[in-house]
Order: C-alpha cells, then sequence, then structure tokens
C-alpha cells in the first residue's frame, strides 16, 4: 500500500518519530487488540516494535503526546484528502474494479457533553440514532465502498446529518473522485437505500446510474407492490442468490421478481418489484401485531354497539347498515327480538303476554383471509428502482448488486468499537475525525487481506482452515488473527528464533498472501510498491 510513505510526505512533519509509522501502528493495535488509545504504549511493550515498524522505532514512541500531535497533523493537513491519496494508489497496485459503487451511513453514539466551539468544523450532537440510543450525542459516519467491502471515500458528519442530504452532497462529488480513479460518469453505478431516492437526488443523478430501494412512502410503491400481487402469473422465481449454511441448514431468502416500468418527475425507470420469503418471516410479528390491532379495534366497536336496545326493528336494520367491517375483519350481525313483559306473574292457565319488542345485535367477527392473504405477500414485496439497462444488468443481476450492500453494513461494526471512540484523546472533534481516518484504514488493510487471500485460494482451487478446523473458502481477517495467536519470537544475542516452527495451517494463510515466513525473523523495510 505505501501507506508509511504516503503519509510521511504528506505530513511533512518535523516529529522525532514518522507519522505514518504511528499511524502503522495504531492499525496493527486496531488489528490486534483494540486497546485504548492511552494503551497504545503498553500494547507494545512487549511487541517485537523494531521488526514491526523498523529499528528506528520503540514503544515509547508511542506515547500520549506523539499519537495526539499525528492526530492533529492529520487533521490540518485533510483528513480525508490524505485517505483519497492513499487509496488512489493502493487501488493501482491492487487493481481495484471500481465500477460499482456501494453507499450506506450509520450513527456513532458517544459518551460526554462535547459543547460545541467557534472552531469545530464536526458537530457532534444529538440526532436520529442507529444505535437506538437517542439519549446520547453522535457523529455520522459516511462511506463508499468497492468491490462489496474495500473503502473507497469516507467521512465523518455532524450528528444531525440527513441521509438524503449525505446523498445529494455525494453524488455532487462522485464524478470529480471516480475520474481520480479513471472511471466516467457514465461508467460506474451508485449503489445506496432509499434514503437516495429524493426527487432533488434523481435531478442530481441525472445521467449517473444507480440503484436503490422506492421508499414505501412513495405512492408509486405501493401501488406496484399491489399489481405485482394481484398479477400472480408474472412473478420470476429465481431462488436463492447465495448461500448461508448453518447447522446443515441453508439460511438464504428465496426471490421471486417482477419488472415493471414507473414515472417519477416525468422520467421513466426500472422498477424491480422483488419478494422476498425472509423479508416475509421477519414481517411476521408486525403483521400478527397489525392484525391482533385490527380486530381488537373493530371488537371495541362491536361490544359498544351489542349493548344498545332498539325499540324499533327500522333502527337496528339501520344500525346494521351503518356497522363498517374493518380492513382485515368482517362482522356478521344477526338481529334478535327481546321481549319485554310486565311486573307480575300471569294468572293460572294463562299466556304471558309481552307488553313490547326490543331488538339487540349479536356480532360475530371473521377475518378477511384474502385480504390478509394480500398483506402477507405484500410484506414481503420491496421494489428497487434504477436506469440501468436492461442490455448492461438483467433484472437478477441488479437484485445482487443491491444485495452486496451487506458487505458495506458490516464493515460498520468494525468501525463503531465504544472503547476506541470514546477516548480520553478524543474529546476533540478534530481527532475524532482523523482516528476515523485511522480505523477506516485499518478496515481498508483488513479486507485487502481477505481480498488477497480469497483470491489466491479461488486460482489455486485450495482452501484454508477455519475456526472450527473445517476447510473454508471465504477466510476472513479474524480466523487470521486466531490462526496466528499463538506465534511467538524470541530474540537472543540480538538474532530472531520462532519459539516453534509455523505449522501447515499458519503457512498456508501465508502462502495466501504471499508472505514470506520469514517476515517474523527478519527486519523489512518499509517500500512502496507502486511506482511514482
Amino acid at each position: 500500500m505505501g501507506l508509511v510513505k504516503v503519509i510521511d510526505d504528506a505530513l511533512g512533519s518535523n516529529m522525532q518519530v514518522s507519522p505514518g509509522k504511528i499511524v502503522m501502528g495504531l492499525i496493527m493495535n486496531i488489528l490486534s487488540t483494540r486497546s485504548p488509545l492511552y494503551l497504545v504504549e503498553q500494547f507494545f511493550n512487549d511487541k517485537d516494535v523494531p521488526l514491526l515498524l523498523g529499528e528506528t522505532m520503540s514503544a515509547a514512541k508511542f506515547n500520549d503526546d506523539a499519537i495526539g500531535r499525528v492526530l492533529d497533523s492529520v487533521y490540518a493537513y485533510g483528513t480525508w484528502k490524505l485517505f483519497s491519496e492513499i487509496v488512489l494508489e493502493t487501488y493501482k497496485e491492487f487493481k481495484v474494479d471500481c465500477s460499482i459503487i456501494h453507499q450506506d451511513t450509520t450513527s456513532v453514539s458517544v459518551w460526554g457533553e462535547y459543547e460545541p466551539k467557534p472552531d469545530d468544523t464536526l458537530n457532534i450532537t444529538f440526532g436520529h440514532s442507529k444505535d437506538k440510543q437517542p439519549d446520547l450525542k453522535q457523529f455520522v459516519i459516511s462511506l463508499l465502498c468497492v468491490e462489496g467491502n474495500l473503502p473507497l471515500h469516507a467521512e465523518i458528519l455532524d450528528g444531525n446529518s440527513s441521509d438524503k442530504k449525505i446523498n445529494g452532497n455525494i453524488l455532487k462529488q462522485l464524478p470529480q473522485i471516480m475520474t481520480r480513479h479513471g472511471v466516467a460518469r457514465h461508467e460506474f453505478i451508485y449503489v445506496a437505500d432509499s434514503a437516495l431516492v429524493t426527487g432533488d437526488n434523481l435531478t442530481i443523478i441525472d445521467d449517473m446510474l444507480f440503484i436503490s430501494r422506492l421508499p414505501a412512502n412513495f405512492a408509486a410503491c405501493n401501488e406496484l407492490i399491489g399489481k405485482a400481487v394481484a398479477d400472480v402469473n408474472s412473478w420470476q422465481d429465481i431462488g436463492q442468490i447465495s448461500q448461508k449454511i448453518v447447522r446443515g441448514k441453508n439460511e438464504c431468502a428465496k426471490y421471486l421478481i417482477q419488472e415493471r416500468t414507473v414515472t417519477i418527475n416525468n422520467k421513466n425507470y426500472r422498477a424491480l418489484i422483488v419478494h422476498s420469503d425472509a423479508h416475509d418471516r421477519r414481517r411476521q410479528k408486525s403483521i400478527a401485531k397489525a392484525l391482533i390491532k385490527d380486530k381488537s379495534a373493530l371488537s371495541k366497536k362491536a361490544e359498544d354497539l351489542s349493548q344498545k336496545k332498539f325499540f324499533c326493528l327500522a333502527d337496528a336494520q339501520s344500525a346494521v347498515e351503518a356497522f363498517k367491517s374493518s380492513k382485515f375483519h368482517d362482522a356478521s350481525i344477526t338481529i334478535e327480538e327481546r321481549p319485554i313483559f310486565g311486573k307480575g306473574r300471569p294468572k293460572k292457565n294463562e299466556l304471558r303476554i309481552a307488553k313490547a319488542i326490543q331488538y339487540e345485535l349479536v356480532i360475530a367477527l371473521t377475518e378477511k383471509s384474502d385480504a390478509i392473504e394480500k398483506l402477507k405477500e405484500k410484506a414481503g414485496c420491496f421494489v428497487l428502482l434504477s436506469n440501468v439497462i436492461i442490455e448492461k444488468k438483467s433484472a437478477l443481476e441488479i437484485l445482487k448488486t443491491y444485495k452486496e450492500q451487506d458487505g458495506i453494513e458490516k464493515n460498520f461494526g468494525f468501525l463503531k468499537d465504544p472503547l476506541i471512540v470514546n477516548d480520553v484523546f478524543l474529546k476533540k472533534p478534530s481527532r475524532i475525525e482523523a482516528l476515523g481516518l485511522v480505523l477506516v484504514l485499518a478496515l481498508l488493510l483488513s479486507r485487502l487481506m481477505e481480498r488477497a487471500m480469497r483470491s489466491k485460494i479461488t486460482e489455486e482451487g485450495s482452501s484454508l482452515k477455519g475456526l472450527n478446523k473445517n476447510d473454508t473458502k471465504k477466510p476472513t481477517a479474524h480466523i487470521l488473527r486466531h490462526t496466528f495467536s499463538s506465534v511467538s519470537v524470541i530474540i537472543c544475542n540480538g538474532k530472531r528464533l520462532m519459539a516453534k516452527p509455523l505449522n501447515k495451517a499458519q503457512l498456508a494463510y501465508l502462502r495466501a498472501l504471499d508472505v514470506d515466513p520469514d517476515v517474523y525473523t527478519k527486519i523489512l523495510e518499509f517500500i512502496p510498491l507502486y511506482s511514482g
């Protein structure tokens, strides 16, 4: 990646220690134990720092002041300008495909007051909490990824930032960002959630290609789903598009698709109505609650009406006609006569004669099975909106591309470590932004390792050992760390020796990464891989 050199060249610091190596050390800490910043020096106390970061480095270099100065220097230079420079060179070296761009945001809750100051460019404040912690202040992370989960661009934004406006701002910057990566405006596809689809954003998009989800509050969304559910013969059964085996059972969803055209703001778009049985399962509880609420409201009305007494049949009939069934329940009403007798008993052998007749309503509720069935079918549906022509991507390919959003969602779990975010060093918003850069760089390195391993074993048709000792074709950075957690190096008379030889699984992982086992015993120089 040439990470250290790019950072050192950019910051041009007069510090006694290389800021690039400080950042690299922070990344190593994050990928190993995720210690709070004030414990980084302690983290390196029992590590072979010269081997890891060069002979000029020691644990003492990672003191509080040094880390703080580097974070301040990163912010002063331009946090995301620096990230862009690193990513540009890295993606050239690794030949990363930037044709599909995924965007998403998440909120990160923090403890503390974070009172705003005049020179703060980041407003840590209350906003819509995706952590479901509305009582805490927060900031927002916006992330663009390519190849599913490789960070391309990132920003730390105000805690009350709107996803709709974030998308609009990104769309304005995106052509320039992609031009730097050699991708023209019409050559990439922007993939985002439903916050993308607003009148203003669709105007900004213009000829840029996109895939998004049509928000449910658009009238067209319910209309499209309703027509699709009614047209049962038009569904295309595409089955499962991925596999996830849990206890021997494939847990992934099965899909049906219909494609139609929808007009929004006088412009036509492709609309893919997608039915997911997993979406069905997730919505069952909400459907059950909706049915209970519907029946409860109708039962209350029915009970109130059944308590009334009518002394005229016409009034009773009028009440029956006026009583309305609910959306999901029918009311069957019977008018029953109730004779009213005078006081006392009739004389012997005389019939008891009613003085008057009153009428009562007996009401029985039954479910509207057709309406409920349609509700269940609609609950499993969502609509994808796109301007990507069918010759470029079929309906199935559009669905697969959209579902790759889960890669960026998994990245957020990595970036939202509360122990790191609430560190004592980060009471300045500028340092939160700078640490955001370090976290995203750690994420990038982690994902690149996974990409390299998976590419190598796919090329060779081989596999690696997972945590449960089963073979895996999708090794992760977590498995990698676990595999090497037992490795120890002994330094004796200035020479480094392995405490015990690397085992077969460890050697296989190093081979997949194109890393020589000597990396544990020989000091290597930090030489950038790219030219220029």
